[in-house]
């Protein structure tokens, strides 16, 4: 008898490894179709970062730093003071501003009085042409009958002509006059030369106080009191918080059905667990792949195994309810699903992978 339950425990070995291969078959054929399937229906990618806007916090003048008010990796507000630089340059600069613009206000204060005596000189001029037109046309009307010699007669148009000439001369310094006041009140031009320097100094001034863009991060901050901070030499790097996305690169076989608005679940390895909904803002045109030099012949790619690499292409995404700023780090990274159409089955195993995926998330 122990003999025949040996013999029919061996007979039924093979049938249950067969079985277990069938399944396994089995199995591995579905995994294969939903792979080809879902790369094109519900495409996956782990290859996507979180993504803000970093800012190299440049200061726009120059001079000794007085104070930090912040240091590294700290959550600043829109309009909070980063550093101060030394002012007191840029003070003396807008009290000499100041004082040209005073200047300025009694040359042209000065030129007004100018142009005042040139046109009282103008007049002036002017009646005394008239007076002698007046005296020289009487006389011309004796001239004729002999009443007055011709030497007289000479003298007075030697005078008329003098006081013509003296109109012209007048009227000429009178046009030099405003020429050099230029135009009148503060649209003269040297007021407005001093209006400008002003309005520079003051804004120089106003910029040794080196503020926050917006909410955010000041992520690398290397500098100490007395540290001489050159106009358009970076100082600080700063991170943004107020607008943060997902840059996916997804497979270029993965784009066939995503278009703007494609709905899409993230997970974030900074939130184990967690599962965020987002959509499809743009995707992607074009990849930089190119590396010759112009003149250069092209030199063409080697591929790197027997298969050839698939090209990625950025796909730009937005969270529906953007999570806590501290899960959002400039190039954190996430994985992403994608959801291009209604089947049921396949969006169900998506959403079953990706919160499979949330949770391997505390493994690696």
């Amino acid at each position: 008898m122990t003999n025949i339950a040996k013999t029919e425990a061996s007979a039924k070995s093979p049938d249950l490894a067969l079985k277990i291969t069938k399944i396994l078959l089995a199995l591995s054929a579905l995994y294969f179709i939903w792979y080809l399937v879902g790369d094109r229906l519900t495409p996956m990618t782990d290859q996507a970062r979180v993504r803000g806007f970093v800012i190299p916090i440049v200061p726009q003048v120059s001079g000794q730093v007085t104070q930090i008010h912040v240091g590294g990796d700290k959550q600043v507000k829109k309009g909070d003071i980063l550093f101060e630089i030394n002012p007191r340059d840029y003070e003396l600069a807008l009290e000499k501003a100041q004082l040209d613009l005073k200047l300025a206000g009694q040359e042209v204060g000065a030129n007004t009085a100018s142009v005042a005596a040139a046109k009282a000189t103008l007049e002036k001029a002017k009646a005394n042409l008239t007076t002698k037109q007046l005296n020289a046309n009487r006389i011309f009307a004796v001239e004729a009958k002999g009443v007055v010699s011709q030497a007289d007669a000479d003298r007075t148009r030697g005078a008329l002509a003098q006081a013509e000439q003296d109109v012209i001369n007048a009227e000429a310094a009178y046009e030099q006059a405003k020429q050099t006041l230029g135009e009148v009140g503060n649209d003269n031009p040297k007021i407005q030369k001093a209006l400008v320097a002003l309005a520079q100094a003051q804004l120089d001034l106003e910029r040794t106080r080196v503020t926050a863009p917006s909410d955010g991060v000041v992520s690398y901050a290397k500098v100490n009191i007395g540290y001489y901070a050159a106009k358009g030499q970076k100082i600080m790097t700063f991170i943004s918080t107020e607008y943060v996305w997902i840059e996916a690169h997804y497979k270029e076989n993965n784009l066939g059905n995503l278009v703007k608005g494609t709905p899409l679940d993230i997970v974030l390895d900074a939130s184990p667990g967690n599962v965020f909904q987002g959509e499809v803002i743009s995707l992607g045109f074009g990849v930089k792949f190119d590396q010759n030099v112009p003149g250069d012949l092209s030199t063409p790619q080697q591929p790197q195994g027997w298969m050839r690499d698939p090209q990625r292409f950025t796909v730009i995404i937005k969270f529906n309810e953007r999570p806590d700023k501290h899960l959002l780090r400039e190039g954190g990274q996430a994985d992403v699903i994608a959801y291009t159409g209604d089947n049921f089955i396949l969006n169900l195993l998506g959403k079953i992978s990706i919160w499979f995926t949330s949770y391997m998330s505390y493994i690696y």
